[in-house]
C-alpha cells in the first residue's frame, strides 16, 4: 500500500542494546554483502532532555540486525525529511564492518532529492535485480553517481514507469559546495562502531535546510582500487529493513566490487533501490517551528484477539522557532485489508501521552495504522506506518516456526517454497504461525488437533516455557481425535539456560515427549567454531520413524546433522537426552559418539502422539564415512520431496507406509539438475543422476570461460547425488556448470548476484 513520507521523523538520540548472544554461538556470515551485524540491536528514545536538538533516524524502534557491506566506488544513499528549518550539527554513522586493511575511507555528500517518483511503487520493486536498477551515468572517469551521459536502467521498463526518463535521485549537490569531505576508516578491534562527522570541522560549513524538504545523504567506499570485494576490505553499516514507500535507501554498485555488475548483465551497475535502511542518524538543530514529535508508538504484533486494540504514542510540541507550543489534535488512522484510511481522536492522558482504539476486526484481517498529531500552530506531523493482522485458523495443521536464522529457518524456506515444482510435502494443509508474531498460546493451539514447532537455529521468543503452553492443550486430545505434536528444536534447552535439565513425572516434557533428561546438551561443541559447523554424524534407527533412512544407509553411507552446511550462520547444538521406560517411547536418531544416546524419539499414549528431535530435519545429509569432503544425498532435496517429515507424516495417520525402495530407484540417464535457489547468493545447489558407474566430472566456468571451481571428481556409483556450491569469494555474474560423464556432457546456467 502506498503512503506518502512524513515530515515527523524526528528522534532524540538512541542507544543500543545487543541481541545477540543468547543463542548459543556468534553470529556467520550469511553472504558477502548482506550479513548479520555482530551487535544487533533495537533502538529506543531517551525523551528526557529535548530543547532545539533532534535525531532523524529512519530506524526508530526497528530491529537493526544487518550487516550490509560494500567496497571502494561503491555508495550507499539515504534520504531524511526535517520537520522545520535548521541545520545539521553532527551525522552517526553505524559501522558494522571496518576493513581488515589500512587505508579504508569514506566521503560524504549532501544533495537535494529527486526522489521520490509518484509512478513508481518502490516498496513493490525493492532489491528486485531489474526493477529496482536505477540507472548511472557512464563517464570518462567510469561509471559514475553524477555526469551528462546517463544510461537507463531497469526500472525504466516496469509497468507504470514514464520511458526514457532519467532515474537519478539526486538532485544539485547542496553540501559541500564541490567534492566530497572524507575521512579515515582504519581496523579496530571491534571491526565496527559508531563514526561520526561534524561537517564544520570536516569542511568549515555544514547544510541548511527547508521544513518539509527532502536531502540525501551520500557517502561512498575508498581506498582499495585493485582489490575487488575480498574480505579484507568490505566496509558495512548496521541495517535493518522497512517496508515503506518511498524506501528510504539505495545502493550505488561501483565496477570495483562488481566487475560484471550487480545482475551479472555487465551494464547494470548503478544505484538500486534497497528494502535495507541504513544507521545513519543525522543530528540537527532546528531553527524554525516544527509539527509535533511523536515516538514510542505501540507496535502491535499478529493476535487471535477480535476485540478493538488501544494504540498510545508520548506527542510533545515544543516549538524551537518560538511560537505558541501545543498539541491540538491527535488522530490514529487506521486501514482495514487495504482500504480507505479513517481516523480515530486520540485521548490525552497526560505526561504527553495520548491513546486511541482502532476497532476490532474479523479473523484474517490486515490493519495498518499510523498517527497523525498537529500543534496549536496548525503544524502536522506523522509517525511510520505499523501493521498487523488477525490469525485465522483454516486447516487441521498448524506450524510454528520460532526462529528467523538464515532465510527466516531454513524449514520455513522449505515448507513454504519446496524445492522443486514437484515438490510434495506429506501433510495436509497448513496454516503458519510466524515467530514475529510472539510466543503461541493454548488458545492458539487449541484451534488444531495438529502442531509442527519448529525451533530452527534457536527459539525467538525467549521468555515463555514450551511446556506449560502445550501441556493443557496436548492432554485434552481423545482417542477419537488425538492430539499430535512434532517438534524439531536442537536448542529445547533455552528453558533452563541451557543446562542439563530432568523432567519430573507429570511434566509435559516427561509424559508426553518422553523425555527424562535432556543432556548432554550441544554434545557436539568443544570451543571450536569447526565443531558448531561441520557435521555431526547420527544414526537412523531400525523400525522407527527414521527406518528408511536406516536401510538406505546399510553399510556404505553415514547419515550426518549438519545445519551450516544447510545454510551457513545456522549452526549445530544437538543434544543427548535420556529418556522414560515408557513402553511407547522409542529412538529415532542415536548418538554413535556417546554410547548410542538417543537425539530424537517419538512418543505416543491415549489421546496423543509426539515426536521431538533435538537434530534439524532440514539438515540430515548422507555421506560416505570415508569421504566425507564429498556429499553423497541431501535428504531434504535429492529425491524431490521432504523425506525428513515422511516418516512423522506416516506416524500421525497423514499418508501410508512408504518403504525405500519407493522413495529410492536406479536413474535410468545421466542428468544435470537446474541450480536452485537462481539467482543465488551466496550459494546454491543442484542435483546430477548416474546411470551407471564412471568417472564424473562437474567443473564451474565464469562468463570468460575461465574455470573457477571443481565440485565433483572422480567415480560414482549409480544414483542420485546433490551438490551444494559456496560462491561467497566469487564476484556477481553469469556462471557455467558442466557435467560429463562417459557418453554424456551437459551445461547450465546460474546466476551470483551480490
Amino acid at each position: 500500500m502506498k503512503r506518502t513520507q512524513p515530515l515527523g521523523l524526528l528522534l532524540l538520540l538512541v542507544f543500543a542494546t545487543s541481541l545477540f548472544g543468547a543463542f548459543g554461538g556468534d553470529p556467520a556470515a550469511f553472504d558477502k554483502e548482506v550479513r548479520p551485524a555482530a551487535n544487533s540491536y533495537v533502538v529506543t528514545i531517551d525523551n528526557d532532555s529535548r530543547e532545539t536538538a533532534a535525531t532523524l533516524t529512519w530506524l526508530e524502534g526497528q530491529v537493526v540486525n544487518t550487516n550490509f557491506g560494500g567496497w571502494t566506488k561503491d555508495y550507499f544513499y539515504e534520504y531524511f525529511i526535517p520537520a522545520a528549518d535548521g541545520y545539521i550539527s553532527t551525522i552517526d554513522f553505524e559501522f558494522s564492518d571496518l576493513p581488515t586493511n589500512a587505508g579504508g575511507g569514506l566521503s560524504i555528500q549532501v544533495f537535494e532529492s529527486n526522489y521520490d517518483w509518484p509512478e513508481i511503487n518502490t516498496v513493490a520493486i525493492a532489491d528486485a535485480c531489474g526493477d529496482a536498477h536505477l540507472g548511472y551515468y557512464d563517464e570518462a572517469t567510469g561509471y559514475e553517481v553524477q555526469g551528462t551521459n546517463w544510461v537507463f536502467g531497469g526500472i525504466n521498463g516496469i509497468d507504470g514507469a514514464v520511458a526514457d526518463k532519467v532515474y537519478d535521485p539526486l538532485g544539485a549537490q547542496a553540501w559541500p559546495a564541490f567534492g566530497a569531505a572524507s575521512i579515515s576508516l582504519e581496523p579496530n578491534a571491534d571491526d565496527g562502531g559508531t563514526v561520526s562527522v561534524d561537517p564544520v570541522a570536516l569542511m568549515g560549513t555544514t547544510y541548511n535546510f527547508t521544513r518539509g524538504v527532502p536531502f540525501v545523504i551520500v557517502t561512498r567506499f575508498n581506498g582499495f582500487p585493485d582489490d575487488g570485494d575480498s574480505d579484507d576490505t568490505r566496509m558495512g553499516f548496521m541495517s535493518g529493513t522497512l517496508d515503506y514507500d518511498p524506501q528510504p535507501a539505495a545502493k550505488f554498485y561501483g565496477t570495483i566490487s562488481s566487475p560484471t555488475g550487480r545482475c551479472g548483465l555487465g551494464d547494470d551497475w548503478g544505484w538500486y533501490i534497497r528494502s535495507y535502511v541504513w544507521d545513519w542518524k543525522v543530528n540537527v538543530f532546528y531553527t524554525g517551528d516544527r509539527g509535533p514529535e511523536i515516538s514510542n508508538v505501540d507496535v502491535l504484533a499478529t493476535t487471535l484477539s477480535t476485540n478493538a486494540r488501544t494504540v498510545t504514542a508520548t506527542i510533545t510540541d515544543d516549538n524551537p522557532g518560538g511560537g505558541d507550543a501545543g498539541v491540538a489534535e491527535a488522530l490514529l488512522m487506521y486501514s482495514v485489508d487495504g482500504g480507505d484510511f479513517m481516523s480515530v481522536a486520540m485521548t490525552d492522558q497526560g505526561g504527553d501521552v495520548f491513546s486511541g482504539d482502532i476497532p476490532g476486526q474479523a479473523a484474517g484481517a490486515g490493519v495498518d495504522y499510523y498517527i497523525v498529531a498537529t500543534d496549536v500552530g496548525g503544524l502536522s506531523s506523522e509517525s511510520l506506518p505499523i501493521f498487523y493482522s488477525i490469525f485465522q485458523a483454516t486447516a487441521d495443521v498448524l506450524q510454528v516456526f520460532d526462529n528467523t536464522d538464515g532465510l527466516f529457518g531454513f524449514e520455513h524456506y522449505y515448507l513454504h517454497t519446496g524445492w522443486s515444482p514437484s515438490f510434495d510435502f506429506p501433510f495436509p494443509a497448513w496454516d503458519v504461525w510466524e515467530a514475529a508474531y510472539g510466543p503461541i498460546s493454548t488458545e492458539l493451539l487449541n484451534n488444531y488437533d495438529n502442531v509442527l514447532y519448529i525451533g530452527a537455529g534457536g527459539p525467538d521468543n525467549q521468555g515463555w516455557n514450551p511446556g506449560e503452553v502445550f501441556l493443557p492443550w496436548i492432554s485434552a486430545g481423545t482417542t477419537e481425535a488425538p492430539h499430535q505434536l512434532a517438534i524439531s528444536a536442537q536448542d529445547y534447552g533455552f528453558i533452563s539456560g541451557y543446562a542439563d535439565t530432568t523432567f519430573p513425572a507429570g511434566s509435559f516434557e516427561y509424559d508426553y515427549l518422553g523425555v527424562m533428561t535432556l543432556g548432554p546438551q550441544d554434545i557436539n561443541y568443544d570451543g571450536s567454531a569447526a565443531s558448531y559447523e561441520g557435521p555431526y554424524a547420527i544414526d537412523p534407527v531400525e523400525g522407527s520413524l527414521s527406518d528408511w533412512m536406516f536401510d538406505f544407509a546399510g553399510d556404505s553411507l553415514q547419515l550426518f546433522n549438519w545445519p551450516y552446511g544447510t545454510y551457513p550462520g545456522f549452526n549445530n547444538w544437538i543434544d543427548n537426552m535420556t529418556v522414560t521406560d515408557g513402553a511407547n517411547v522409542m529412538a529415532d536418531f542415536t548418538d554413535p559418539n556417546n554410547g548410542d544416546a538417543p537425539v530424537a524419539i517419538h512418543n505416543s499414549g491415549d489421546g496423543f502422539k509426539t515426536a521431538f528431535w533435538t537434530v534439524d530435519w532440514a539438515s540430515l545429509i548422507f555421506y560416505s564415512p570415508t569421504d566425507t569432503a564429498s556429499m553423497e544425498y541431501y535428504v531434504v532435496t535429492d529425491f524431490d520431496n521432504y523425506t525428513g517429515f515422511s516418516g512423522i507424516a506416516e506416524f500421525f495417520g497423514f499418508i501410508g507406509a512408504a518403504g525405500a525402495e519407493d522413495e529410492f530407484v536406479t536413474p535410468v540417464s545421466f542428468e544435470l539438475g537446474a541450480a536452485y535457489p537462481n539467482p543465488f547468493n551466496p550459494s546454491t545447489s543442484f542435483e546430477y543422476r548416474v546411470a551407471s558407474a564412471g568417472d564424473v566430472n562437474i567443473t564451474v566456468f565464469n562468463a570468460l570461460g575461465q574455470e573457477v571451481a571443481t565440485l565433483v571428481e572422480g567415480n560414482k556409483a549409480a544414483g542420485t547425488y546433490m551438490v551444494n556450491w559456496d560462491a561467497s569469494s566469487l564476484a556477481s555474474g553469469v556462471y557455467f556448470y558442466s557435467m560429463t560423464a562417459p557418453g554424456f556432457k551437459s551445461t547450465q546456467k546460474m546466476l551470483l548476484l551480490k
